[in-house]
């Protein structure tokens, strides 16, 4: 599933001040001139107690994560490990909760979303000293990626141990099983959305030709960035309020013909894990998520024999995607920095422990580790074609996008806007011109 990578990328804009790749290095070498003078080196490292670390994910996620850390425990049995894994909602929760009581535990997971709060805040350690003496070793992943997750004060409070990027899944054998012809997986939103509407009416009345993605705020970031535009620009929106009406309308043209689930059906579905959703159990035929994502879908479709999800380019018309992170940091108040470290190390650069992951969380991040996936006939050829088109996004320029601090509610607020939308309760107008106000107002941080 490779696309054309000659065109150019367009920007995605978050909270970040992109540090050029030398400022980066020479904030690593003059840390205290870049920002916070609090990373630990050398002999000042505290090493005492046992290293809790907390992630989050779908059970079989959060098994392969937890057979990763027994490997690394195995391998060091004088470190004591303490691991919380949770669900994602659950899990920012909780870190919520920690991190105004100043108990994170030493190895909280983050997410390009999710971040900054922490990093904002001061409640992660920044990482760069313990980078530049090879404690953390990073040699292995691409500078442009690292370099990206750069908070604007200078320093680098998060790791990446998976990347992910938005795409479109098509069940290829089951759309053809209905007596359909797949979408062209490089059209626009439009023409997915047309084809489902001329597709419904030949398949079965229990199924949707596609998803309904008028509430996904990753997914209209990406239909903005096929428009030129962006999420976040600046510290102002970087989408026009007539973008998030023509979104909210193509949904409902969709929804009105039939071709993707009402807002009842939708519903019925909302919080189920990925791998009980419409996608999974055959309901969908075409949806839009994250690229690691397909390993639940796929469970359960082999489990009920009903088809493969293949991964096509997000439809913006170009190469440009929403690429995002999982990530590893360390908190602030960890008393075994020296453990947690060496956990957050071997999690990134361990080739077998990204093959007992196979890509749940992400893509691994190591440039090596990935080309050995692509030689191994072990490797699962989704996964490869998931590599190769990582491979283009990132010739083409895409860095990981990290959201400002204080826009996280807006992940549910544009899902509400959207559910005002299709029950009926709001025009597409009033919904975008309330949804603008709202970006407005968590990017002013009141």
């Amino acid at each position: 599933m490779k696309h054309n990578g000659n065109e150019a990328m367009a920007p995605i804009h978050g909270r970040r001040r992109v540090v050029p790749v030398a400022a980066g290095l020479a904030c690593v070498a003059l840390i205290a001139a870049c920002g916070s003078d609090s990373g630990a080196t050398g002999g000042d490292l505290p090493n005492e107690g046992p290293v809790t670390i907390s992630w989050y994910g779908s059970d079989e996620r959060n098994a392969a994560v937890q057979e990763v850390v027994d490997l690394f425990s195995e391998e060091n049995p004088d470190v004591t490990i303490e691991t919380q894994p949770t669900t994602f909602d659950g899990h920012w929760d909780r870190l919520s909760v920690q991190s105004a009581a100043n108990n994170l535990p030493c190895i909280p997971a983050m997410q390009s979303r999710y971040q900054a709060r922490y990093e904002d805040r001061g409640s992660l350690l920044p990482l760069d000293d313990l980078i530049e003496d090879g404690t953390i070793d990073v040699s292995g992943i691409p500078e442009e990626i690292l370099e990206s997750q750069r908070a604007p004060d200078g320093n680098l409070y998060s790791i990446p141990k998976g990347i992910w990027y938005e795409g479109a899944l098509l069940n290829v054998p089951l759309i053809e099983e209905e007596g359909a012809t797949p979408p062209d997986p490089g059209g626009t939103w439009e023409d997915y959305v047309d084809w489902a509407i001329d597709t419904q009416p030949s398949i079965s009345d229990d199924r949707f030709a596609i998803s309904a993605s008028g509430g996904s705020v990753t997914q209209f970031q990406v239909f903005a960035i096929g428009r030129g535009e962006s999420l976040f620009d600046d510290g102002e929106a970087g989408f026009s309020e007539q973008t998030l009406v023509d979104w909210f309308d193509l949904w409902m043209r969709a929804v009105e013909e039939g071709a993707a689930p009402s807002g009842e059906v939708t519903a019925e579905y909302q919080g189920v894990p990925t791998a009980q959703s419409m996608m999974a159990t055959g309901r969908n035929l075409v949806s839009f998520t994250g690229d690691n994502n397909m390993p639940d879908f796929q469970r359960t479709l082999d489990q009920l024999d009903l088809g493969q999800v293949s991964l096509a380019p997000a439809p913006t018309g170009g190469p440009a995607q929403v690429v995002g992170a999982n990530s590893w940091a360390i908190s602030d108040n960890c008393t075994n920095v020296v453990d947690s470290a060496a956990l957050i190390d071997f999690f990134i650069n361990s080739s077998e422990g990204a093959f007992i992951l196979e890509t749940q969380t992400g893509l691994p991040p190591v440039s090596a580790i990935l080309e050995e996936m692509l030689a191994s006939p072990d490797v699962d050829e989704s996964i490869k074609d998931r590599i190769t088109l990582y491979d283009d996004l990132r010739e083409s320029g895409a860095v990981i996008d990290v959201w400002p601090d204080g826009t996280q509610p807006l992940i549910t607020q544009l899902s509400t806007a959207w559910e005002e939308v299709v029950f009926g309760q709001s025009t597409s107008e009033d919904a975008a011109a309330a949804f603008m106000a709202q970006v407005e107002t968590a990017l002013s941080g009141l």
